[in-house]
């Protein structure tokens, strides 16, 4: 089966969400943190044997909202399910999502939010909003 290189590329420029928590992440690096993005192939390698894997390039990712946590929850486990063929997912894995998502601490990031309000840093577009990063028509093909 097919795998993926974990050393994926990221997008360079406004494409790259990531960079508005460069110092968030090194402050607390085992901080769990939720993101969204477009990939694609960036490229393919066949290993000694003969095992196929692709390198993925992000082409965007963009940190999720307070707000957008609890449906980006279902959504994840929504997809494991349907990827696992499971209608309920093994004890193991409902335990880590729980984990994770418990961990994320919504006062430290809505206080975040504030600070770089604060400071004049753009806050993040709306989806649906006029060029929000939604992959809408307005916002035209992944470059």
């Amino acid at each position: 089966m097919p795998d993926v290189k974990r050393n994926a590329l990221l997008p360079k420029g406004e494409g790259n969400g990531l960079v508005e928590i460069a110092g968030d992440l090194l402050k607390d690096m085992t901080r769990m943190r939720v993101v969204i993005g477009f990939v694609n192939c960036k490229r393919k390698a066949v290993e000694r044997d003969g095992t196929e894997q692709a390198t993925v390039e992000f082409h965007r990712v963009e940190v999720l909202l307070p707000g957008d946590l609890a449906e980006a929850e279902r959504l994840l486990r929504r997809a494991l399910e349907s990827r696992s063929g499971q209608e309920q997912l093994p004890l193991e894995l409902e335990d880590e999502i729980s984990a994770a998502f418990k961990d994320l601490d919504l006062a430290q990031v809505e206080q975040e939010e504030r600070e770089a309000k604060e400071r004049g840093d753009e806050p993040p577009a709306e989806p649906g909003a006029p060029d929000g990063g939604d992959g809408g028509p307005s916002d035209g093909p992944p470059k």
